[in-house]
């Protein structure tokens, strides 16, 4: 039987895969080099720079198979500068670099130049118009399971396992940004206690707390 155990070096190759499989839509149809970008954006810094805090599903089989995984961060600030002063040099020698100011950054117009702007521009993770998300709810995660393995009780067992180390660090609580479109990932962070960050963040376009043109923000307090 699968079960939740701490991240190894060894799943990193299991966890890009993961990463990959589970992407959204938009970003699977894209293909490489998107999906290659997204990876190092959402995926591999985490590994890098968190590895402690991270968390994976292990199918059970005797093989150390990671079939699920969260990816987390009791202190979003503190990971920014390790993200400025460790990820963004390594970034540099995987070949990657920020597109120059001549370049179109649109999400729509140049996915992969978008992604790689994003990628070395760190800062948007803190969300500095909206400080009540770094005061009440500093950490942050991102999960996601392979679909034979969904349904079956392990997100929840992962953001347990998160939730109970964040909670040993003394952090207040946590947040995550999720597409609006995902409609089934809303009914489930709803059951395990998350809600809305109670502020308008799109200047009262949608009517709504939490929401933006694309993604819903999520919070939960520890």
């Amino acid at each position: 039987m699968a079960y939740i155990r701490q991240y190894q070096d060894s799943d990193k190759d299991a966890v890009v895969h993961i990463f990959r499989e589970t992407a959204s839509a938009e970003l699977i149809k894209a293909g490489d080099p998107v999906l290659h970008y997204a990876s190092y954006l959402w995926c591999r810094p985490y590994l890098m720079l968190e590895p402690a805090t991270c968390y994976v599903v292990d199918d059970g089989r005797g093989r150390g198979r990671a079939v699920g995984y969260i990816l987390g961060v009791p202190d979003t600030h503190a990971f920014v500068e390790k993200y400025r002063a460790t990820y963004i040099p390594y970034l540099r020698t995987q070949g990657l670099e920020n597109p120059g100011t001549d370049e179109s950054t649109e999400w729509k117009d140049n996915l992969p130049n978008a992604l790689r702007r994003i990628m070395f521009n760190p800062d948007g993770m803190l969300h500095k118009e909206y400080p009540q998300l770094m005061e009440f709810w500093p950490a942050h995660l991102h999960i996601d399971v392979l679909p034979k393995y969904q349904k079956q009780g392990y997100g929840r067992l992962l953001i347990e396992a998160f939730c109970r180390t964040a909670q040993e660090q003394g952090v207040k609580g946590l947040h995550l940004l999720m597409a609006v479109s995902n409609e089934e990932a809303g009914k489930f962070y709803s059951r395990i206690g998350f809600s809305r960050f109670p502020y308008v963040v799109d200047n009262g376009a949608s009517g709504e707390d939490g929401r933006d043109s694309n993604t819903i923000w999520l919070v939960k307090t520890l």
